[in-house]
């Protein structure tokens, strides 16, 4: 059962029962942890962070008396040099455990997993096989980066600014479907930056625009450098809505996808937060035009924001991209898996296609393909892998009898 990954890896477990200390040792132990530091409340876990010189898995339980684990969450979210997978464990009600996540997913923090007491030894390495230890202390370096927009701009000069595709699988029959493309920066001084250190800078403006058209540029590249692939394959890109109000955008696009000799139907427009469309009967009818000149249209990240049944009952939407928070570990949440299910069902009764986003465990396929989802993309599949390594993979997954154990 052990994790070759977390071999010898340090973890904190903050629990004020002794019993429960010793179990989780045990547990941890077996998975190949080296150092196993024990605090019995938040505040002696805080005390304890600062001695330590790193922790990469900081277990806590939610009901201490002192400082709970709510609210020593909320003080490490405060500390953000804290850089740890954390999980939680608890007896209380689903519901409560469900809102730490939503917590986290307002913050910084990598909640990895919410644990119901008494902890099994299979739910904590189904928990923790899908970790990379060594995440947290590569990112160390880059999070603390700041760049300027002329810093962005002389990147997309000299062409650093690169797509990493990640791969989008049919549900039914586990079959390539396509790509999103997703930016990233191949930095001459940090290496491969994630868009987290540098996205506001292209939100909208020139530069927003400029970039836009050089990634199309790029992404189509990729498409046609991919000759061993099936087709026809298609690819997703993101669009600010801020750009649905540029003149002739829809002429622009379609001239670039010709350039490279692909169809429009090639390349699928991601847009999310359509109530910020500044002029929504200009914004409507750019998305209109690009439908009719054959582009996919696709509402990203449903269910979070200000996505919503009134952005999705008027835009043309071809398919809807169901957020991660929605996904990742449904199977555990009811409420997620209401949720999900309602978005699965409205889609299916609108005619458009669904894709999971987040899908990271054996457990989402499982719970995705039961529900009738028909596309997936996640972590379970791949991670964004640059240009050169997209045949490799697809090699892998053609050969694999099953669906993989384990991503990429």
């Amino acid at each position: 059962m052990s994790l070759v990954q977390w071999q010898g890896r340090s973890a904190l477990v903050v629990d004020d029962s002794r019993t429960q200390q010793y179990e989780v040792t045990c547990l941890l132990q077996a998975l190949g942890f080296g150092q196993i530091h024990l605090a019995s409340d938040g505040q002696d876990a805080l005390d304890k962070l600062q001695q330590i010189d790193h922790v990469d898995l900081l277990l806590t339980d939610l009901n201490m008396p002192g400082m709970d684990g709510v609210e020593l969450i909320s003080q490490l979210e405060k500390n953000t040099h804290y850089q740890m997978f954390i999980a939680v464990m608890s007896a209380v009600d689903r519901d409560v455990l469900d809102v730490i996540h939503s917590i986290a997913d307002a913050g910084t923090l990598e909640v990895i997993g919410v644990l119901a007491k008494p902890i099994r030894q299979q739910d904590l390495h189904n928990m923790l096989q899908h970790c990379d230890p060594m995440k947290h202390r590569k990112n160390n370096n880059w999070m603390q980066l700041s760049f300027t927009a002329e810093d962005v701009q002389q990147a997309l000069e000299e062409q650093l600014l690169v797509p990493f595709l990640q791969p989008k699988v049919t549900m039914m029959d586990a079959t390539l479907y396509g790509f999103e493309a997703l930016v990233r920066w191949h930095h001459p001084e940090h290496g491969v930056l994630p868009p987290i250190c540098f996205i506001h800078h292209l939100e909208q403006g020139q530069l927003a625009l400029d970039f836009f058209y050089a990634f199309l540029h790029a992404t189509c590249r990729g498409l046609n450098s991919l000759t061993t692939l099936p087709s026809p394959l298609s690819c997703s890109i993101n669009m600010p809505v801020t750009l649905l109000t540029t003149d002739k955008l829809v002429e622009n696009m379609v001239e670039i996808v010709q350039e490279h000799q692909l169809p429009c139907s090639a390349i699928i427009i991601e847009v999310t937060e359509t109530t910020f469309m500044s002029n929504l009967a200009i914004s409507l009818g750019t998305l209109a035009r690009l439908r009719l000149r054959g582009f996919g249209v696709a509402m990203d990240d449903y269910g979070t924001g200000y996505s919503s049944m009134k952005q999705l009952s008027r835009c043309p939407f071809t398919e809807i991209k169901i957020d991660k928070e929605f996904v990742h570990d449904a199977h555990t949440s009811p409420k997620k898996l209401a949720i999900l299910t309602s978005a699965l069902v409205m889609s299916q009764k609108l005619g458009l296609k669904t894709v999971a986003e987040g899908v990271e465990s054996e457990e989402d396929w499982q719970q995705l393909t039961l529900l009738g989802c028909e596309l997936a993309q996640g972590y379970y599949i791949s991670r964004p892998l640059p240009l050169d390594q997209i045949e490799n993979w697809f090699a892998e997954w053609q050969s694999r009898s099953t669906l993989p154990d384990r991503p990429y």
